[in-house]
């Protein structure tokens, strides 16, 4: 499922500087405070961040297309998508924290993002060749899978066929009693029709349209 962050946006128009980022977690701390917990942050990280935001160290730059952890909020509920993969190319700001880790906010957003600040290397002991390959295969394993976002504003919901052509699918009916509606009804009960398809929990981020259930 690709998550929609143009609708589970923290900020609700797009900041213009680093201190209006700081700004909201002023107006909101709630709100940015469980966003960064929930993308991993400690609570000194965060502190450390918002010095950053109003103290001018947050530079502005083209985000990496992959963080390892990107908050949303949807009906007051925030969540975390882990291993986000952009779609897109975003900009935002970057805090460097003293702990080598980075905070980044997409300006489109202000979801806040979470980099650590990479592998480590690992001291290689001499061990069996089979031995070793086998740790590699357990550590891929544990690598979360990526998950697309996208920052797109929601696509109009298609309108309602309006002749009896566009309802009744052509080489086939689908709906064979339809014949017996009233021609102005036809095009309400085609567009009606449930989807099969359930919207993933709010919790989990709104979809590629925008949609998702509480």
């Amino acid at each position: 499922m690709i998550v929609n962050m143009h609708v589970d946006h923290l900020m609700a128009t797009s900041p213009t500087s680093a201190n209006d980022v700081w700004t909201a977690t002023q107006q909101h701390p709630k709100l940015f405070s469980d966003a960064a917990a929930r993308v991993g942050m400690t609570p000194k990280e965060y502190k450390e961040f918002r010095t950053a935001l109003l103290s001018g160290k947050a530079v502005y730059v083209q985000l990496p297309r992959r963080v390892d952890a990107m908050s949303g909020a949807r009906h007051g509920s925030v969540y975390a998508v882990k291993n986000a993969v952009m779609t897109t190319p975003q900009m935002g700001w970057r805090v460097d924290l003293a702990d080598g880790n980075a905070v980044y906010v997409p300006r489109v957003c202000a979801n806040i993002s979470f980099l650590h600040n990479g592998a480590q290397v690992a001291h290689v002991r001499h061990v069996p060749r089979r031995k070793t390959v086998a740790r590699y295969v357990q550590s891929a394993a544990r690598v979360p899978k990526e998950t697309p976002v996208t920052f797109d504003d929601v696509p109009p919901v298609p309108e309602a066929p309006a002749t009896v052509a566009n309802a009744i699918p052509v080489g086939g009916h689908s709906f064979p009693f339809l014949a017996f509606l009233p021609l102005g009804l036809i095009p309400a009960f085609v567009h009606n029709t449930p989807n099969t398809s359930p919207p993933p929990p709010c919790t989990n981020g709104s979809n590629a349209i925008g949609v998702c259930s509480k």
